[in-house]
């Protein structure tokens, strides 16, 4: 049964926790009532925003239009075999929750993917991705409802035009209602334990033998010492990409700070955010209502009831200190609506 809520309060749908207010509002727990819905936004001419576990928002104080809740669940196997095994997961389940599932399951590759917030149907639209593993790797579809054309579709991987930190659904908000995902992992585990942070907990630990269960517990313990629980201090996680610059940029960055953390893409060099921002001075600032984290550079949080403009006003501070020191720009990682 659908019900569509007016003037409705969102801080309980975003991890930001921005007091912001949706002009209408609704559940939506079964596809079914998608015709319903989809056609209370027509009569009423309304622009719609689509959220999952709002992890990836910044919401402005009032929301106009119709913000649609996907709840909707299930994991069910399509196929597998003695190596590797389909499955097709709804939009409305819990990210991390799916990870651990899987694990439990001893279906393997999203262990480096743990403790990410959000819901699945939102991990395709930002590419999400940490320590060497983006979920692209793992994704063979992406079920949608296309409101240009009115129908149900299923878009390949390469449809989806994956990049770092993006795809088509983000470059084309509101066009892809995504219904649900289809993952291809793993039966045997292979370790992607490139990042130092990854392999110091792991030796700390005396751990030898490299398990999926044991690079879970660091992936997770590693993130709760850098990145703070949204349910106790309200965040979007990282705030702004990791920039890519030019070889001659980075060159030139490199000869006035050779400790400058670096990693190589295809398009230049890219560099770590969190260091460039941490170099400002900026790490542990304490505004009326907003802040940067203590330990983690990249995460803004919204200690006291916060609103948009705080927290846009922070952001516009830390770009502009960042471009007058280093000439790199640095582009915000959540999507800022409307």
């Amino acid at each position: 049964m659908l019900t569509i809520h007016s003037r409705h309060d969102l801080t309980a749908f975003n991890t930001l926790a921005i007091p912001a207010k949706a002009q209408f509002f609704t559940e939506l727990s079964d596809l079914n009532d998608l015709p319903e819905l989809l056609d209370f936004i027509t009569q009423h001419d309304l622009s719609t925003l689509w959220i999952g576990g709002g992890s990836n928002l910044v919401l402005a104080d009032e929301v106009p239009g119709c913000v649609v809740h996907i709840s909707t669940k299930g994991i069910d196997i399509i196929s597998e075999s003695q190596e590797s095994i389909i499955i097709n997961v709804a939009a409305g389940e819990s990210w991390h929750s799916l990870v651990r599932h899987c694990l439990e399951k001893e279906w393997f590759g999203l262990e480096n993917l743990a403790l990410i917030p959000g819901s699945v149907g939102a991990s395709p639209v930002q590419n999400i991705g940490a320590y060497g593993v983006e979920v692209a790797d793992f994704i063979e579809q992406v079920e949608v409802y296309d409101t240009a054309l009115n129908t149900f579709t299923v878009m390949q991987n390469a449809d989806c035009q994956f990049a770092y930190r993006d795809s088509l659904f983000k470059r084309n908000p509101g066009r892809f209602i995504i219904t649900s995902v289809v993952f291809k992992l793993s039966k045997q585990f292979k370790a992607q334990c490139s990042y130092a942070a990854l392999q110091t907990w792991l030796d700390a630990k005396g751990i030898k033998e490299l398990s999926a269960k044991a690079m879970f517990d660091a992936v997770v313990a590693v993130r709760r010492s850098k990145l703070p629980d949204p349910d106790l201090l309200p965040n979007a996680g990282s705030f702004f990409k990791n920039p890519v610059v030019s070889n001659e940029c980075f060159e030139s960055l490199q000869q006035m700070y050779p400790d400058i953390p670096n990693y190589p893409d295809v398009s230049g060099v890219k560099l770590a955010a969190g260091w460039l921002i941490d170099q400002c001075g900026w790490k542990g600032l304490y505004r009326e209502r907003v802040g940067v984290h203590k330990d983690q550079a990249l995460v803004l949080v919204n200690h006291s009831g916060g609103f948009r403009s705080d927290i846009d006003a922070l952001a516009d501070d830390i770009r502009q200190s960042v471009r007058d020191r280093f000439s790199v720009q640095l582009e915000q990682e959540p999507i800022a609506y409307p």
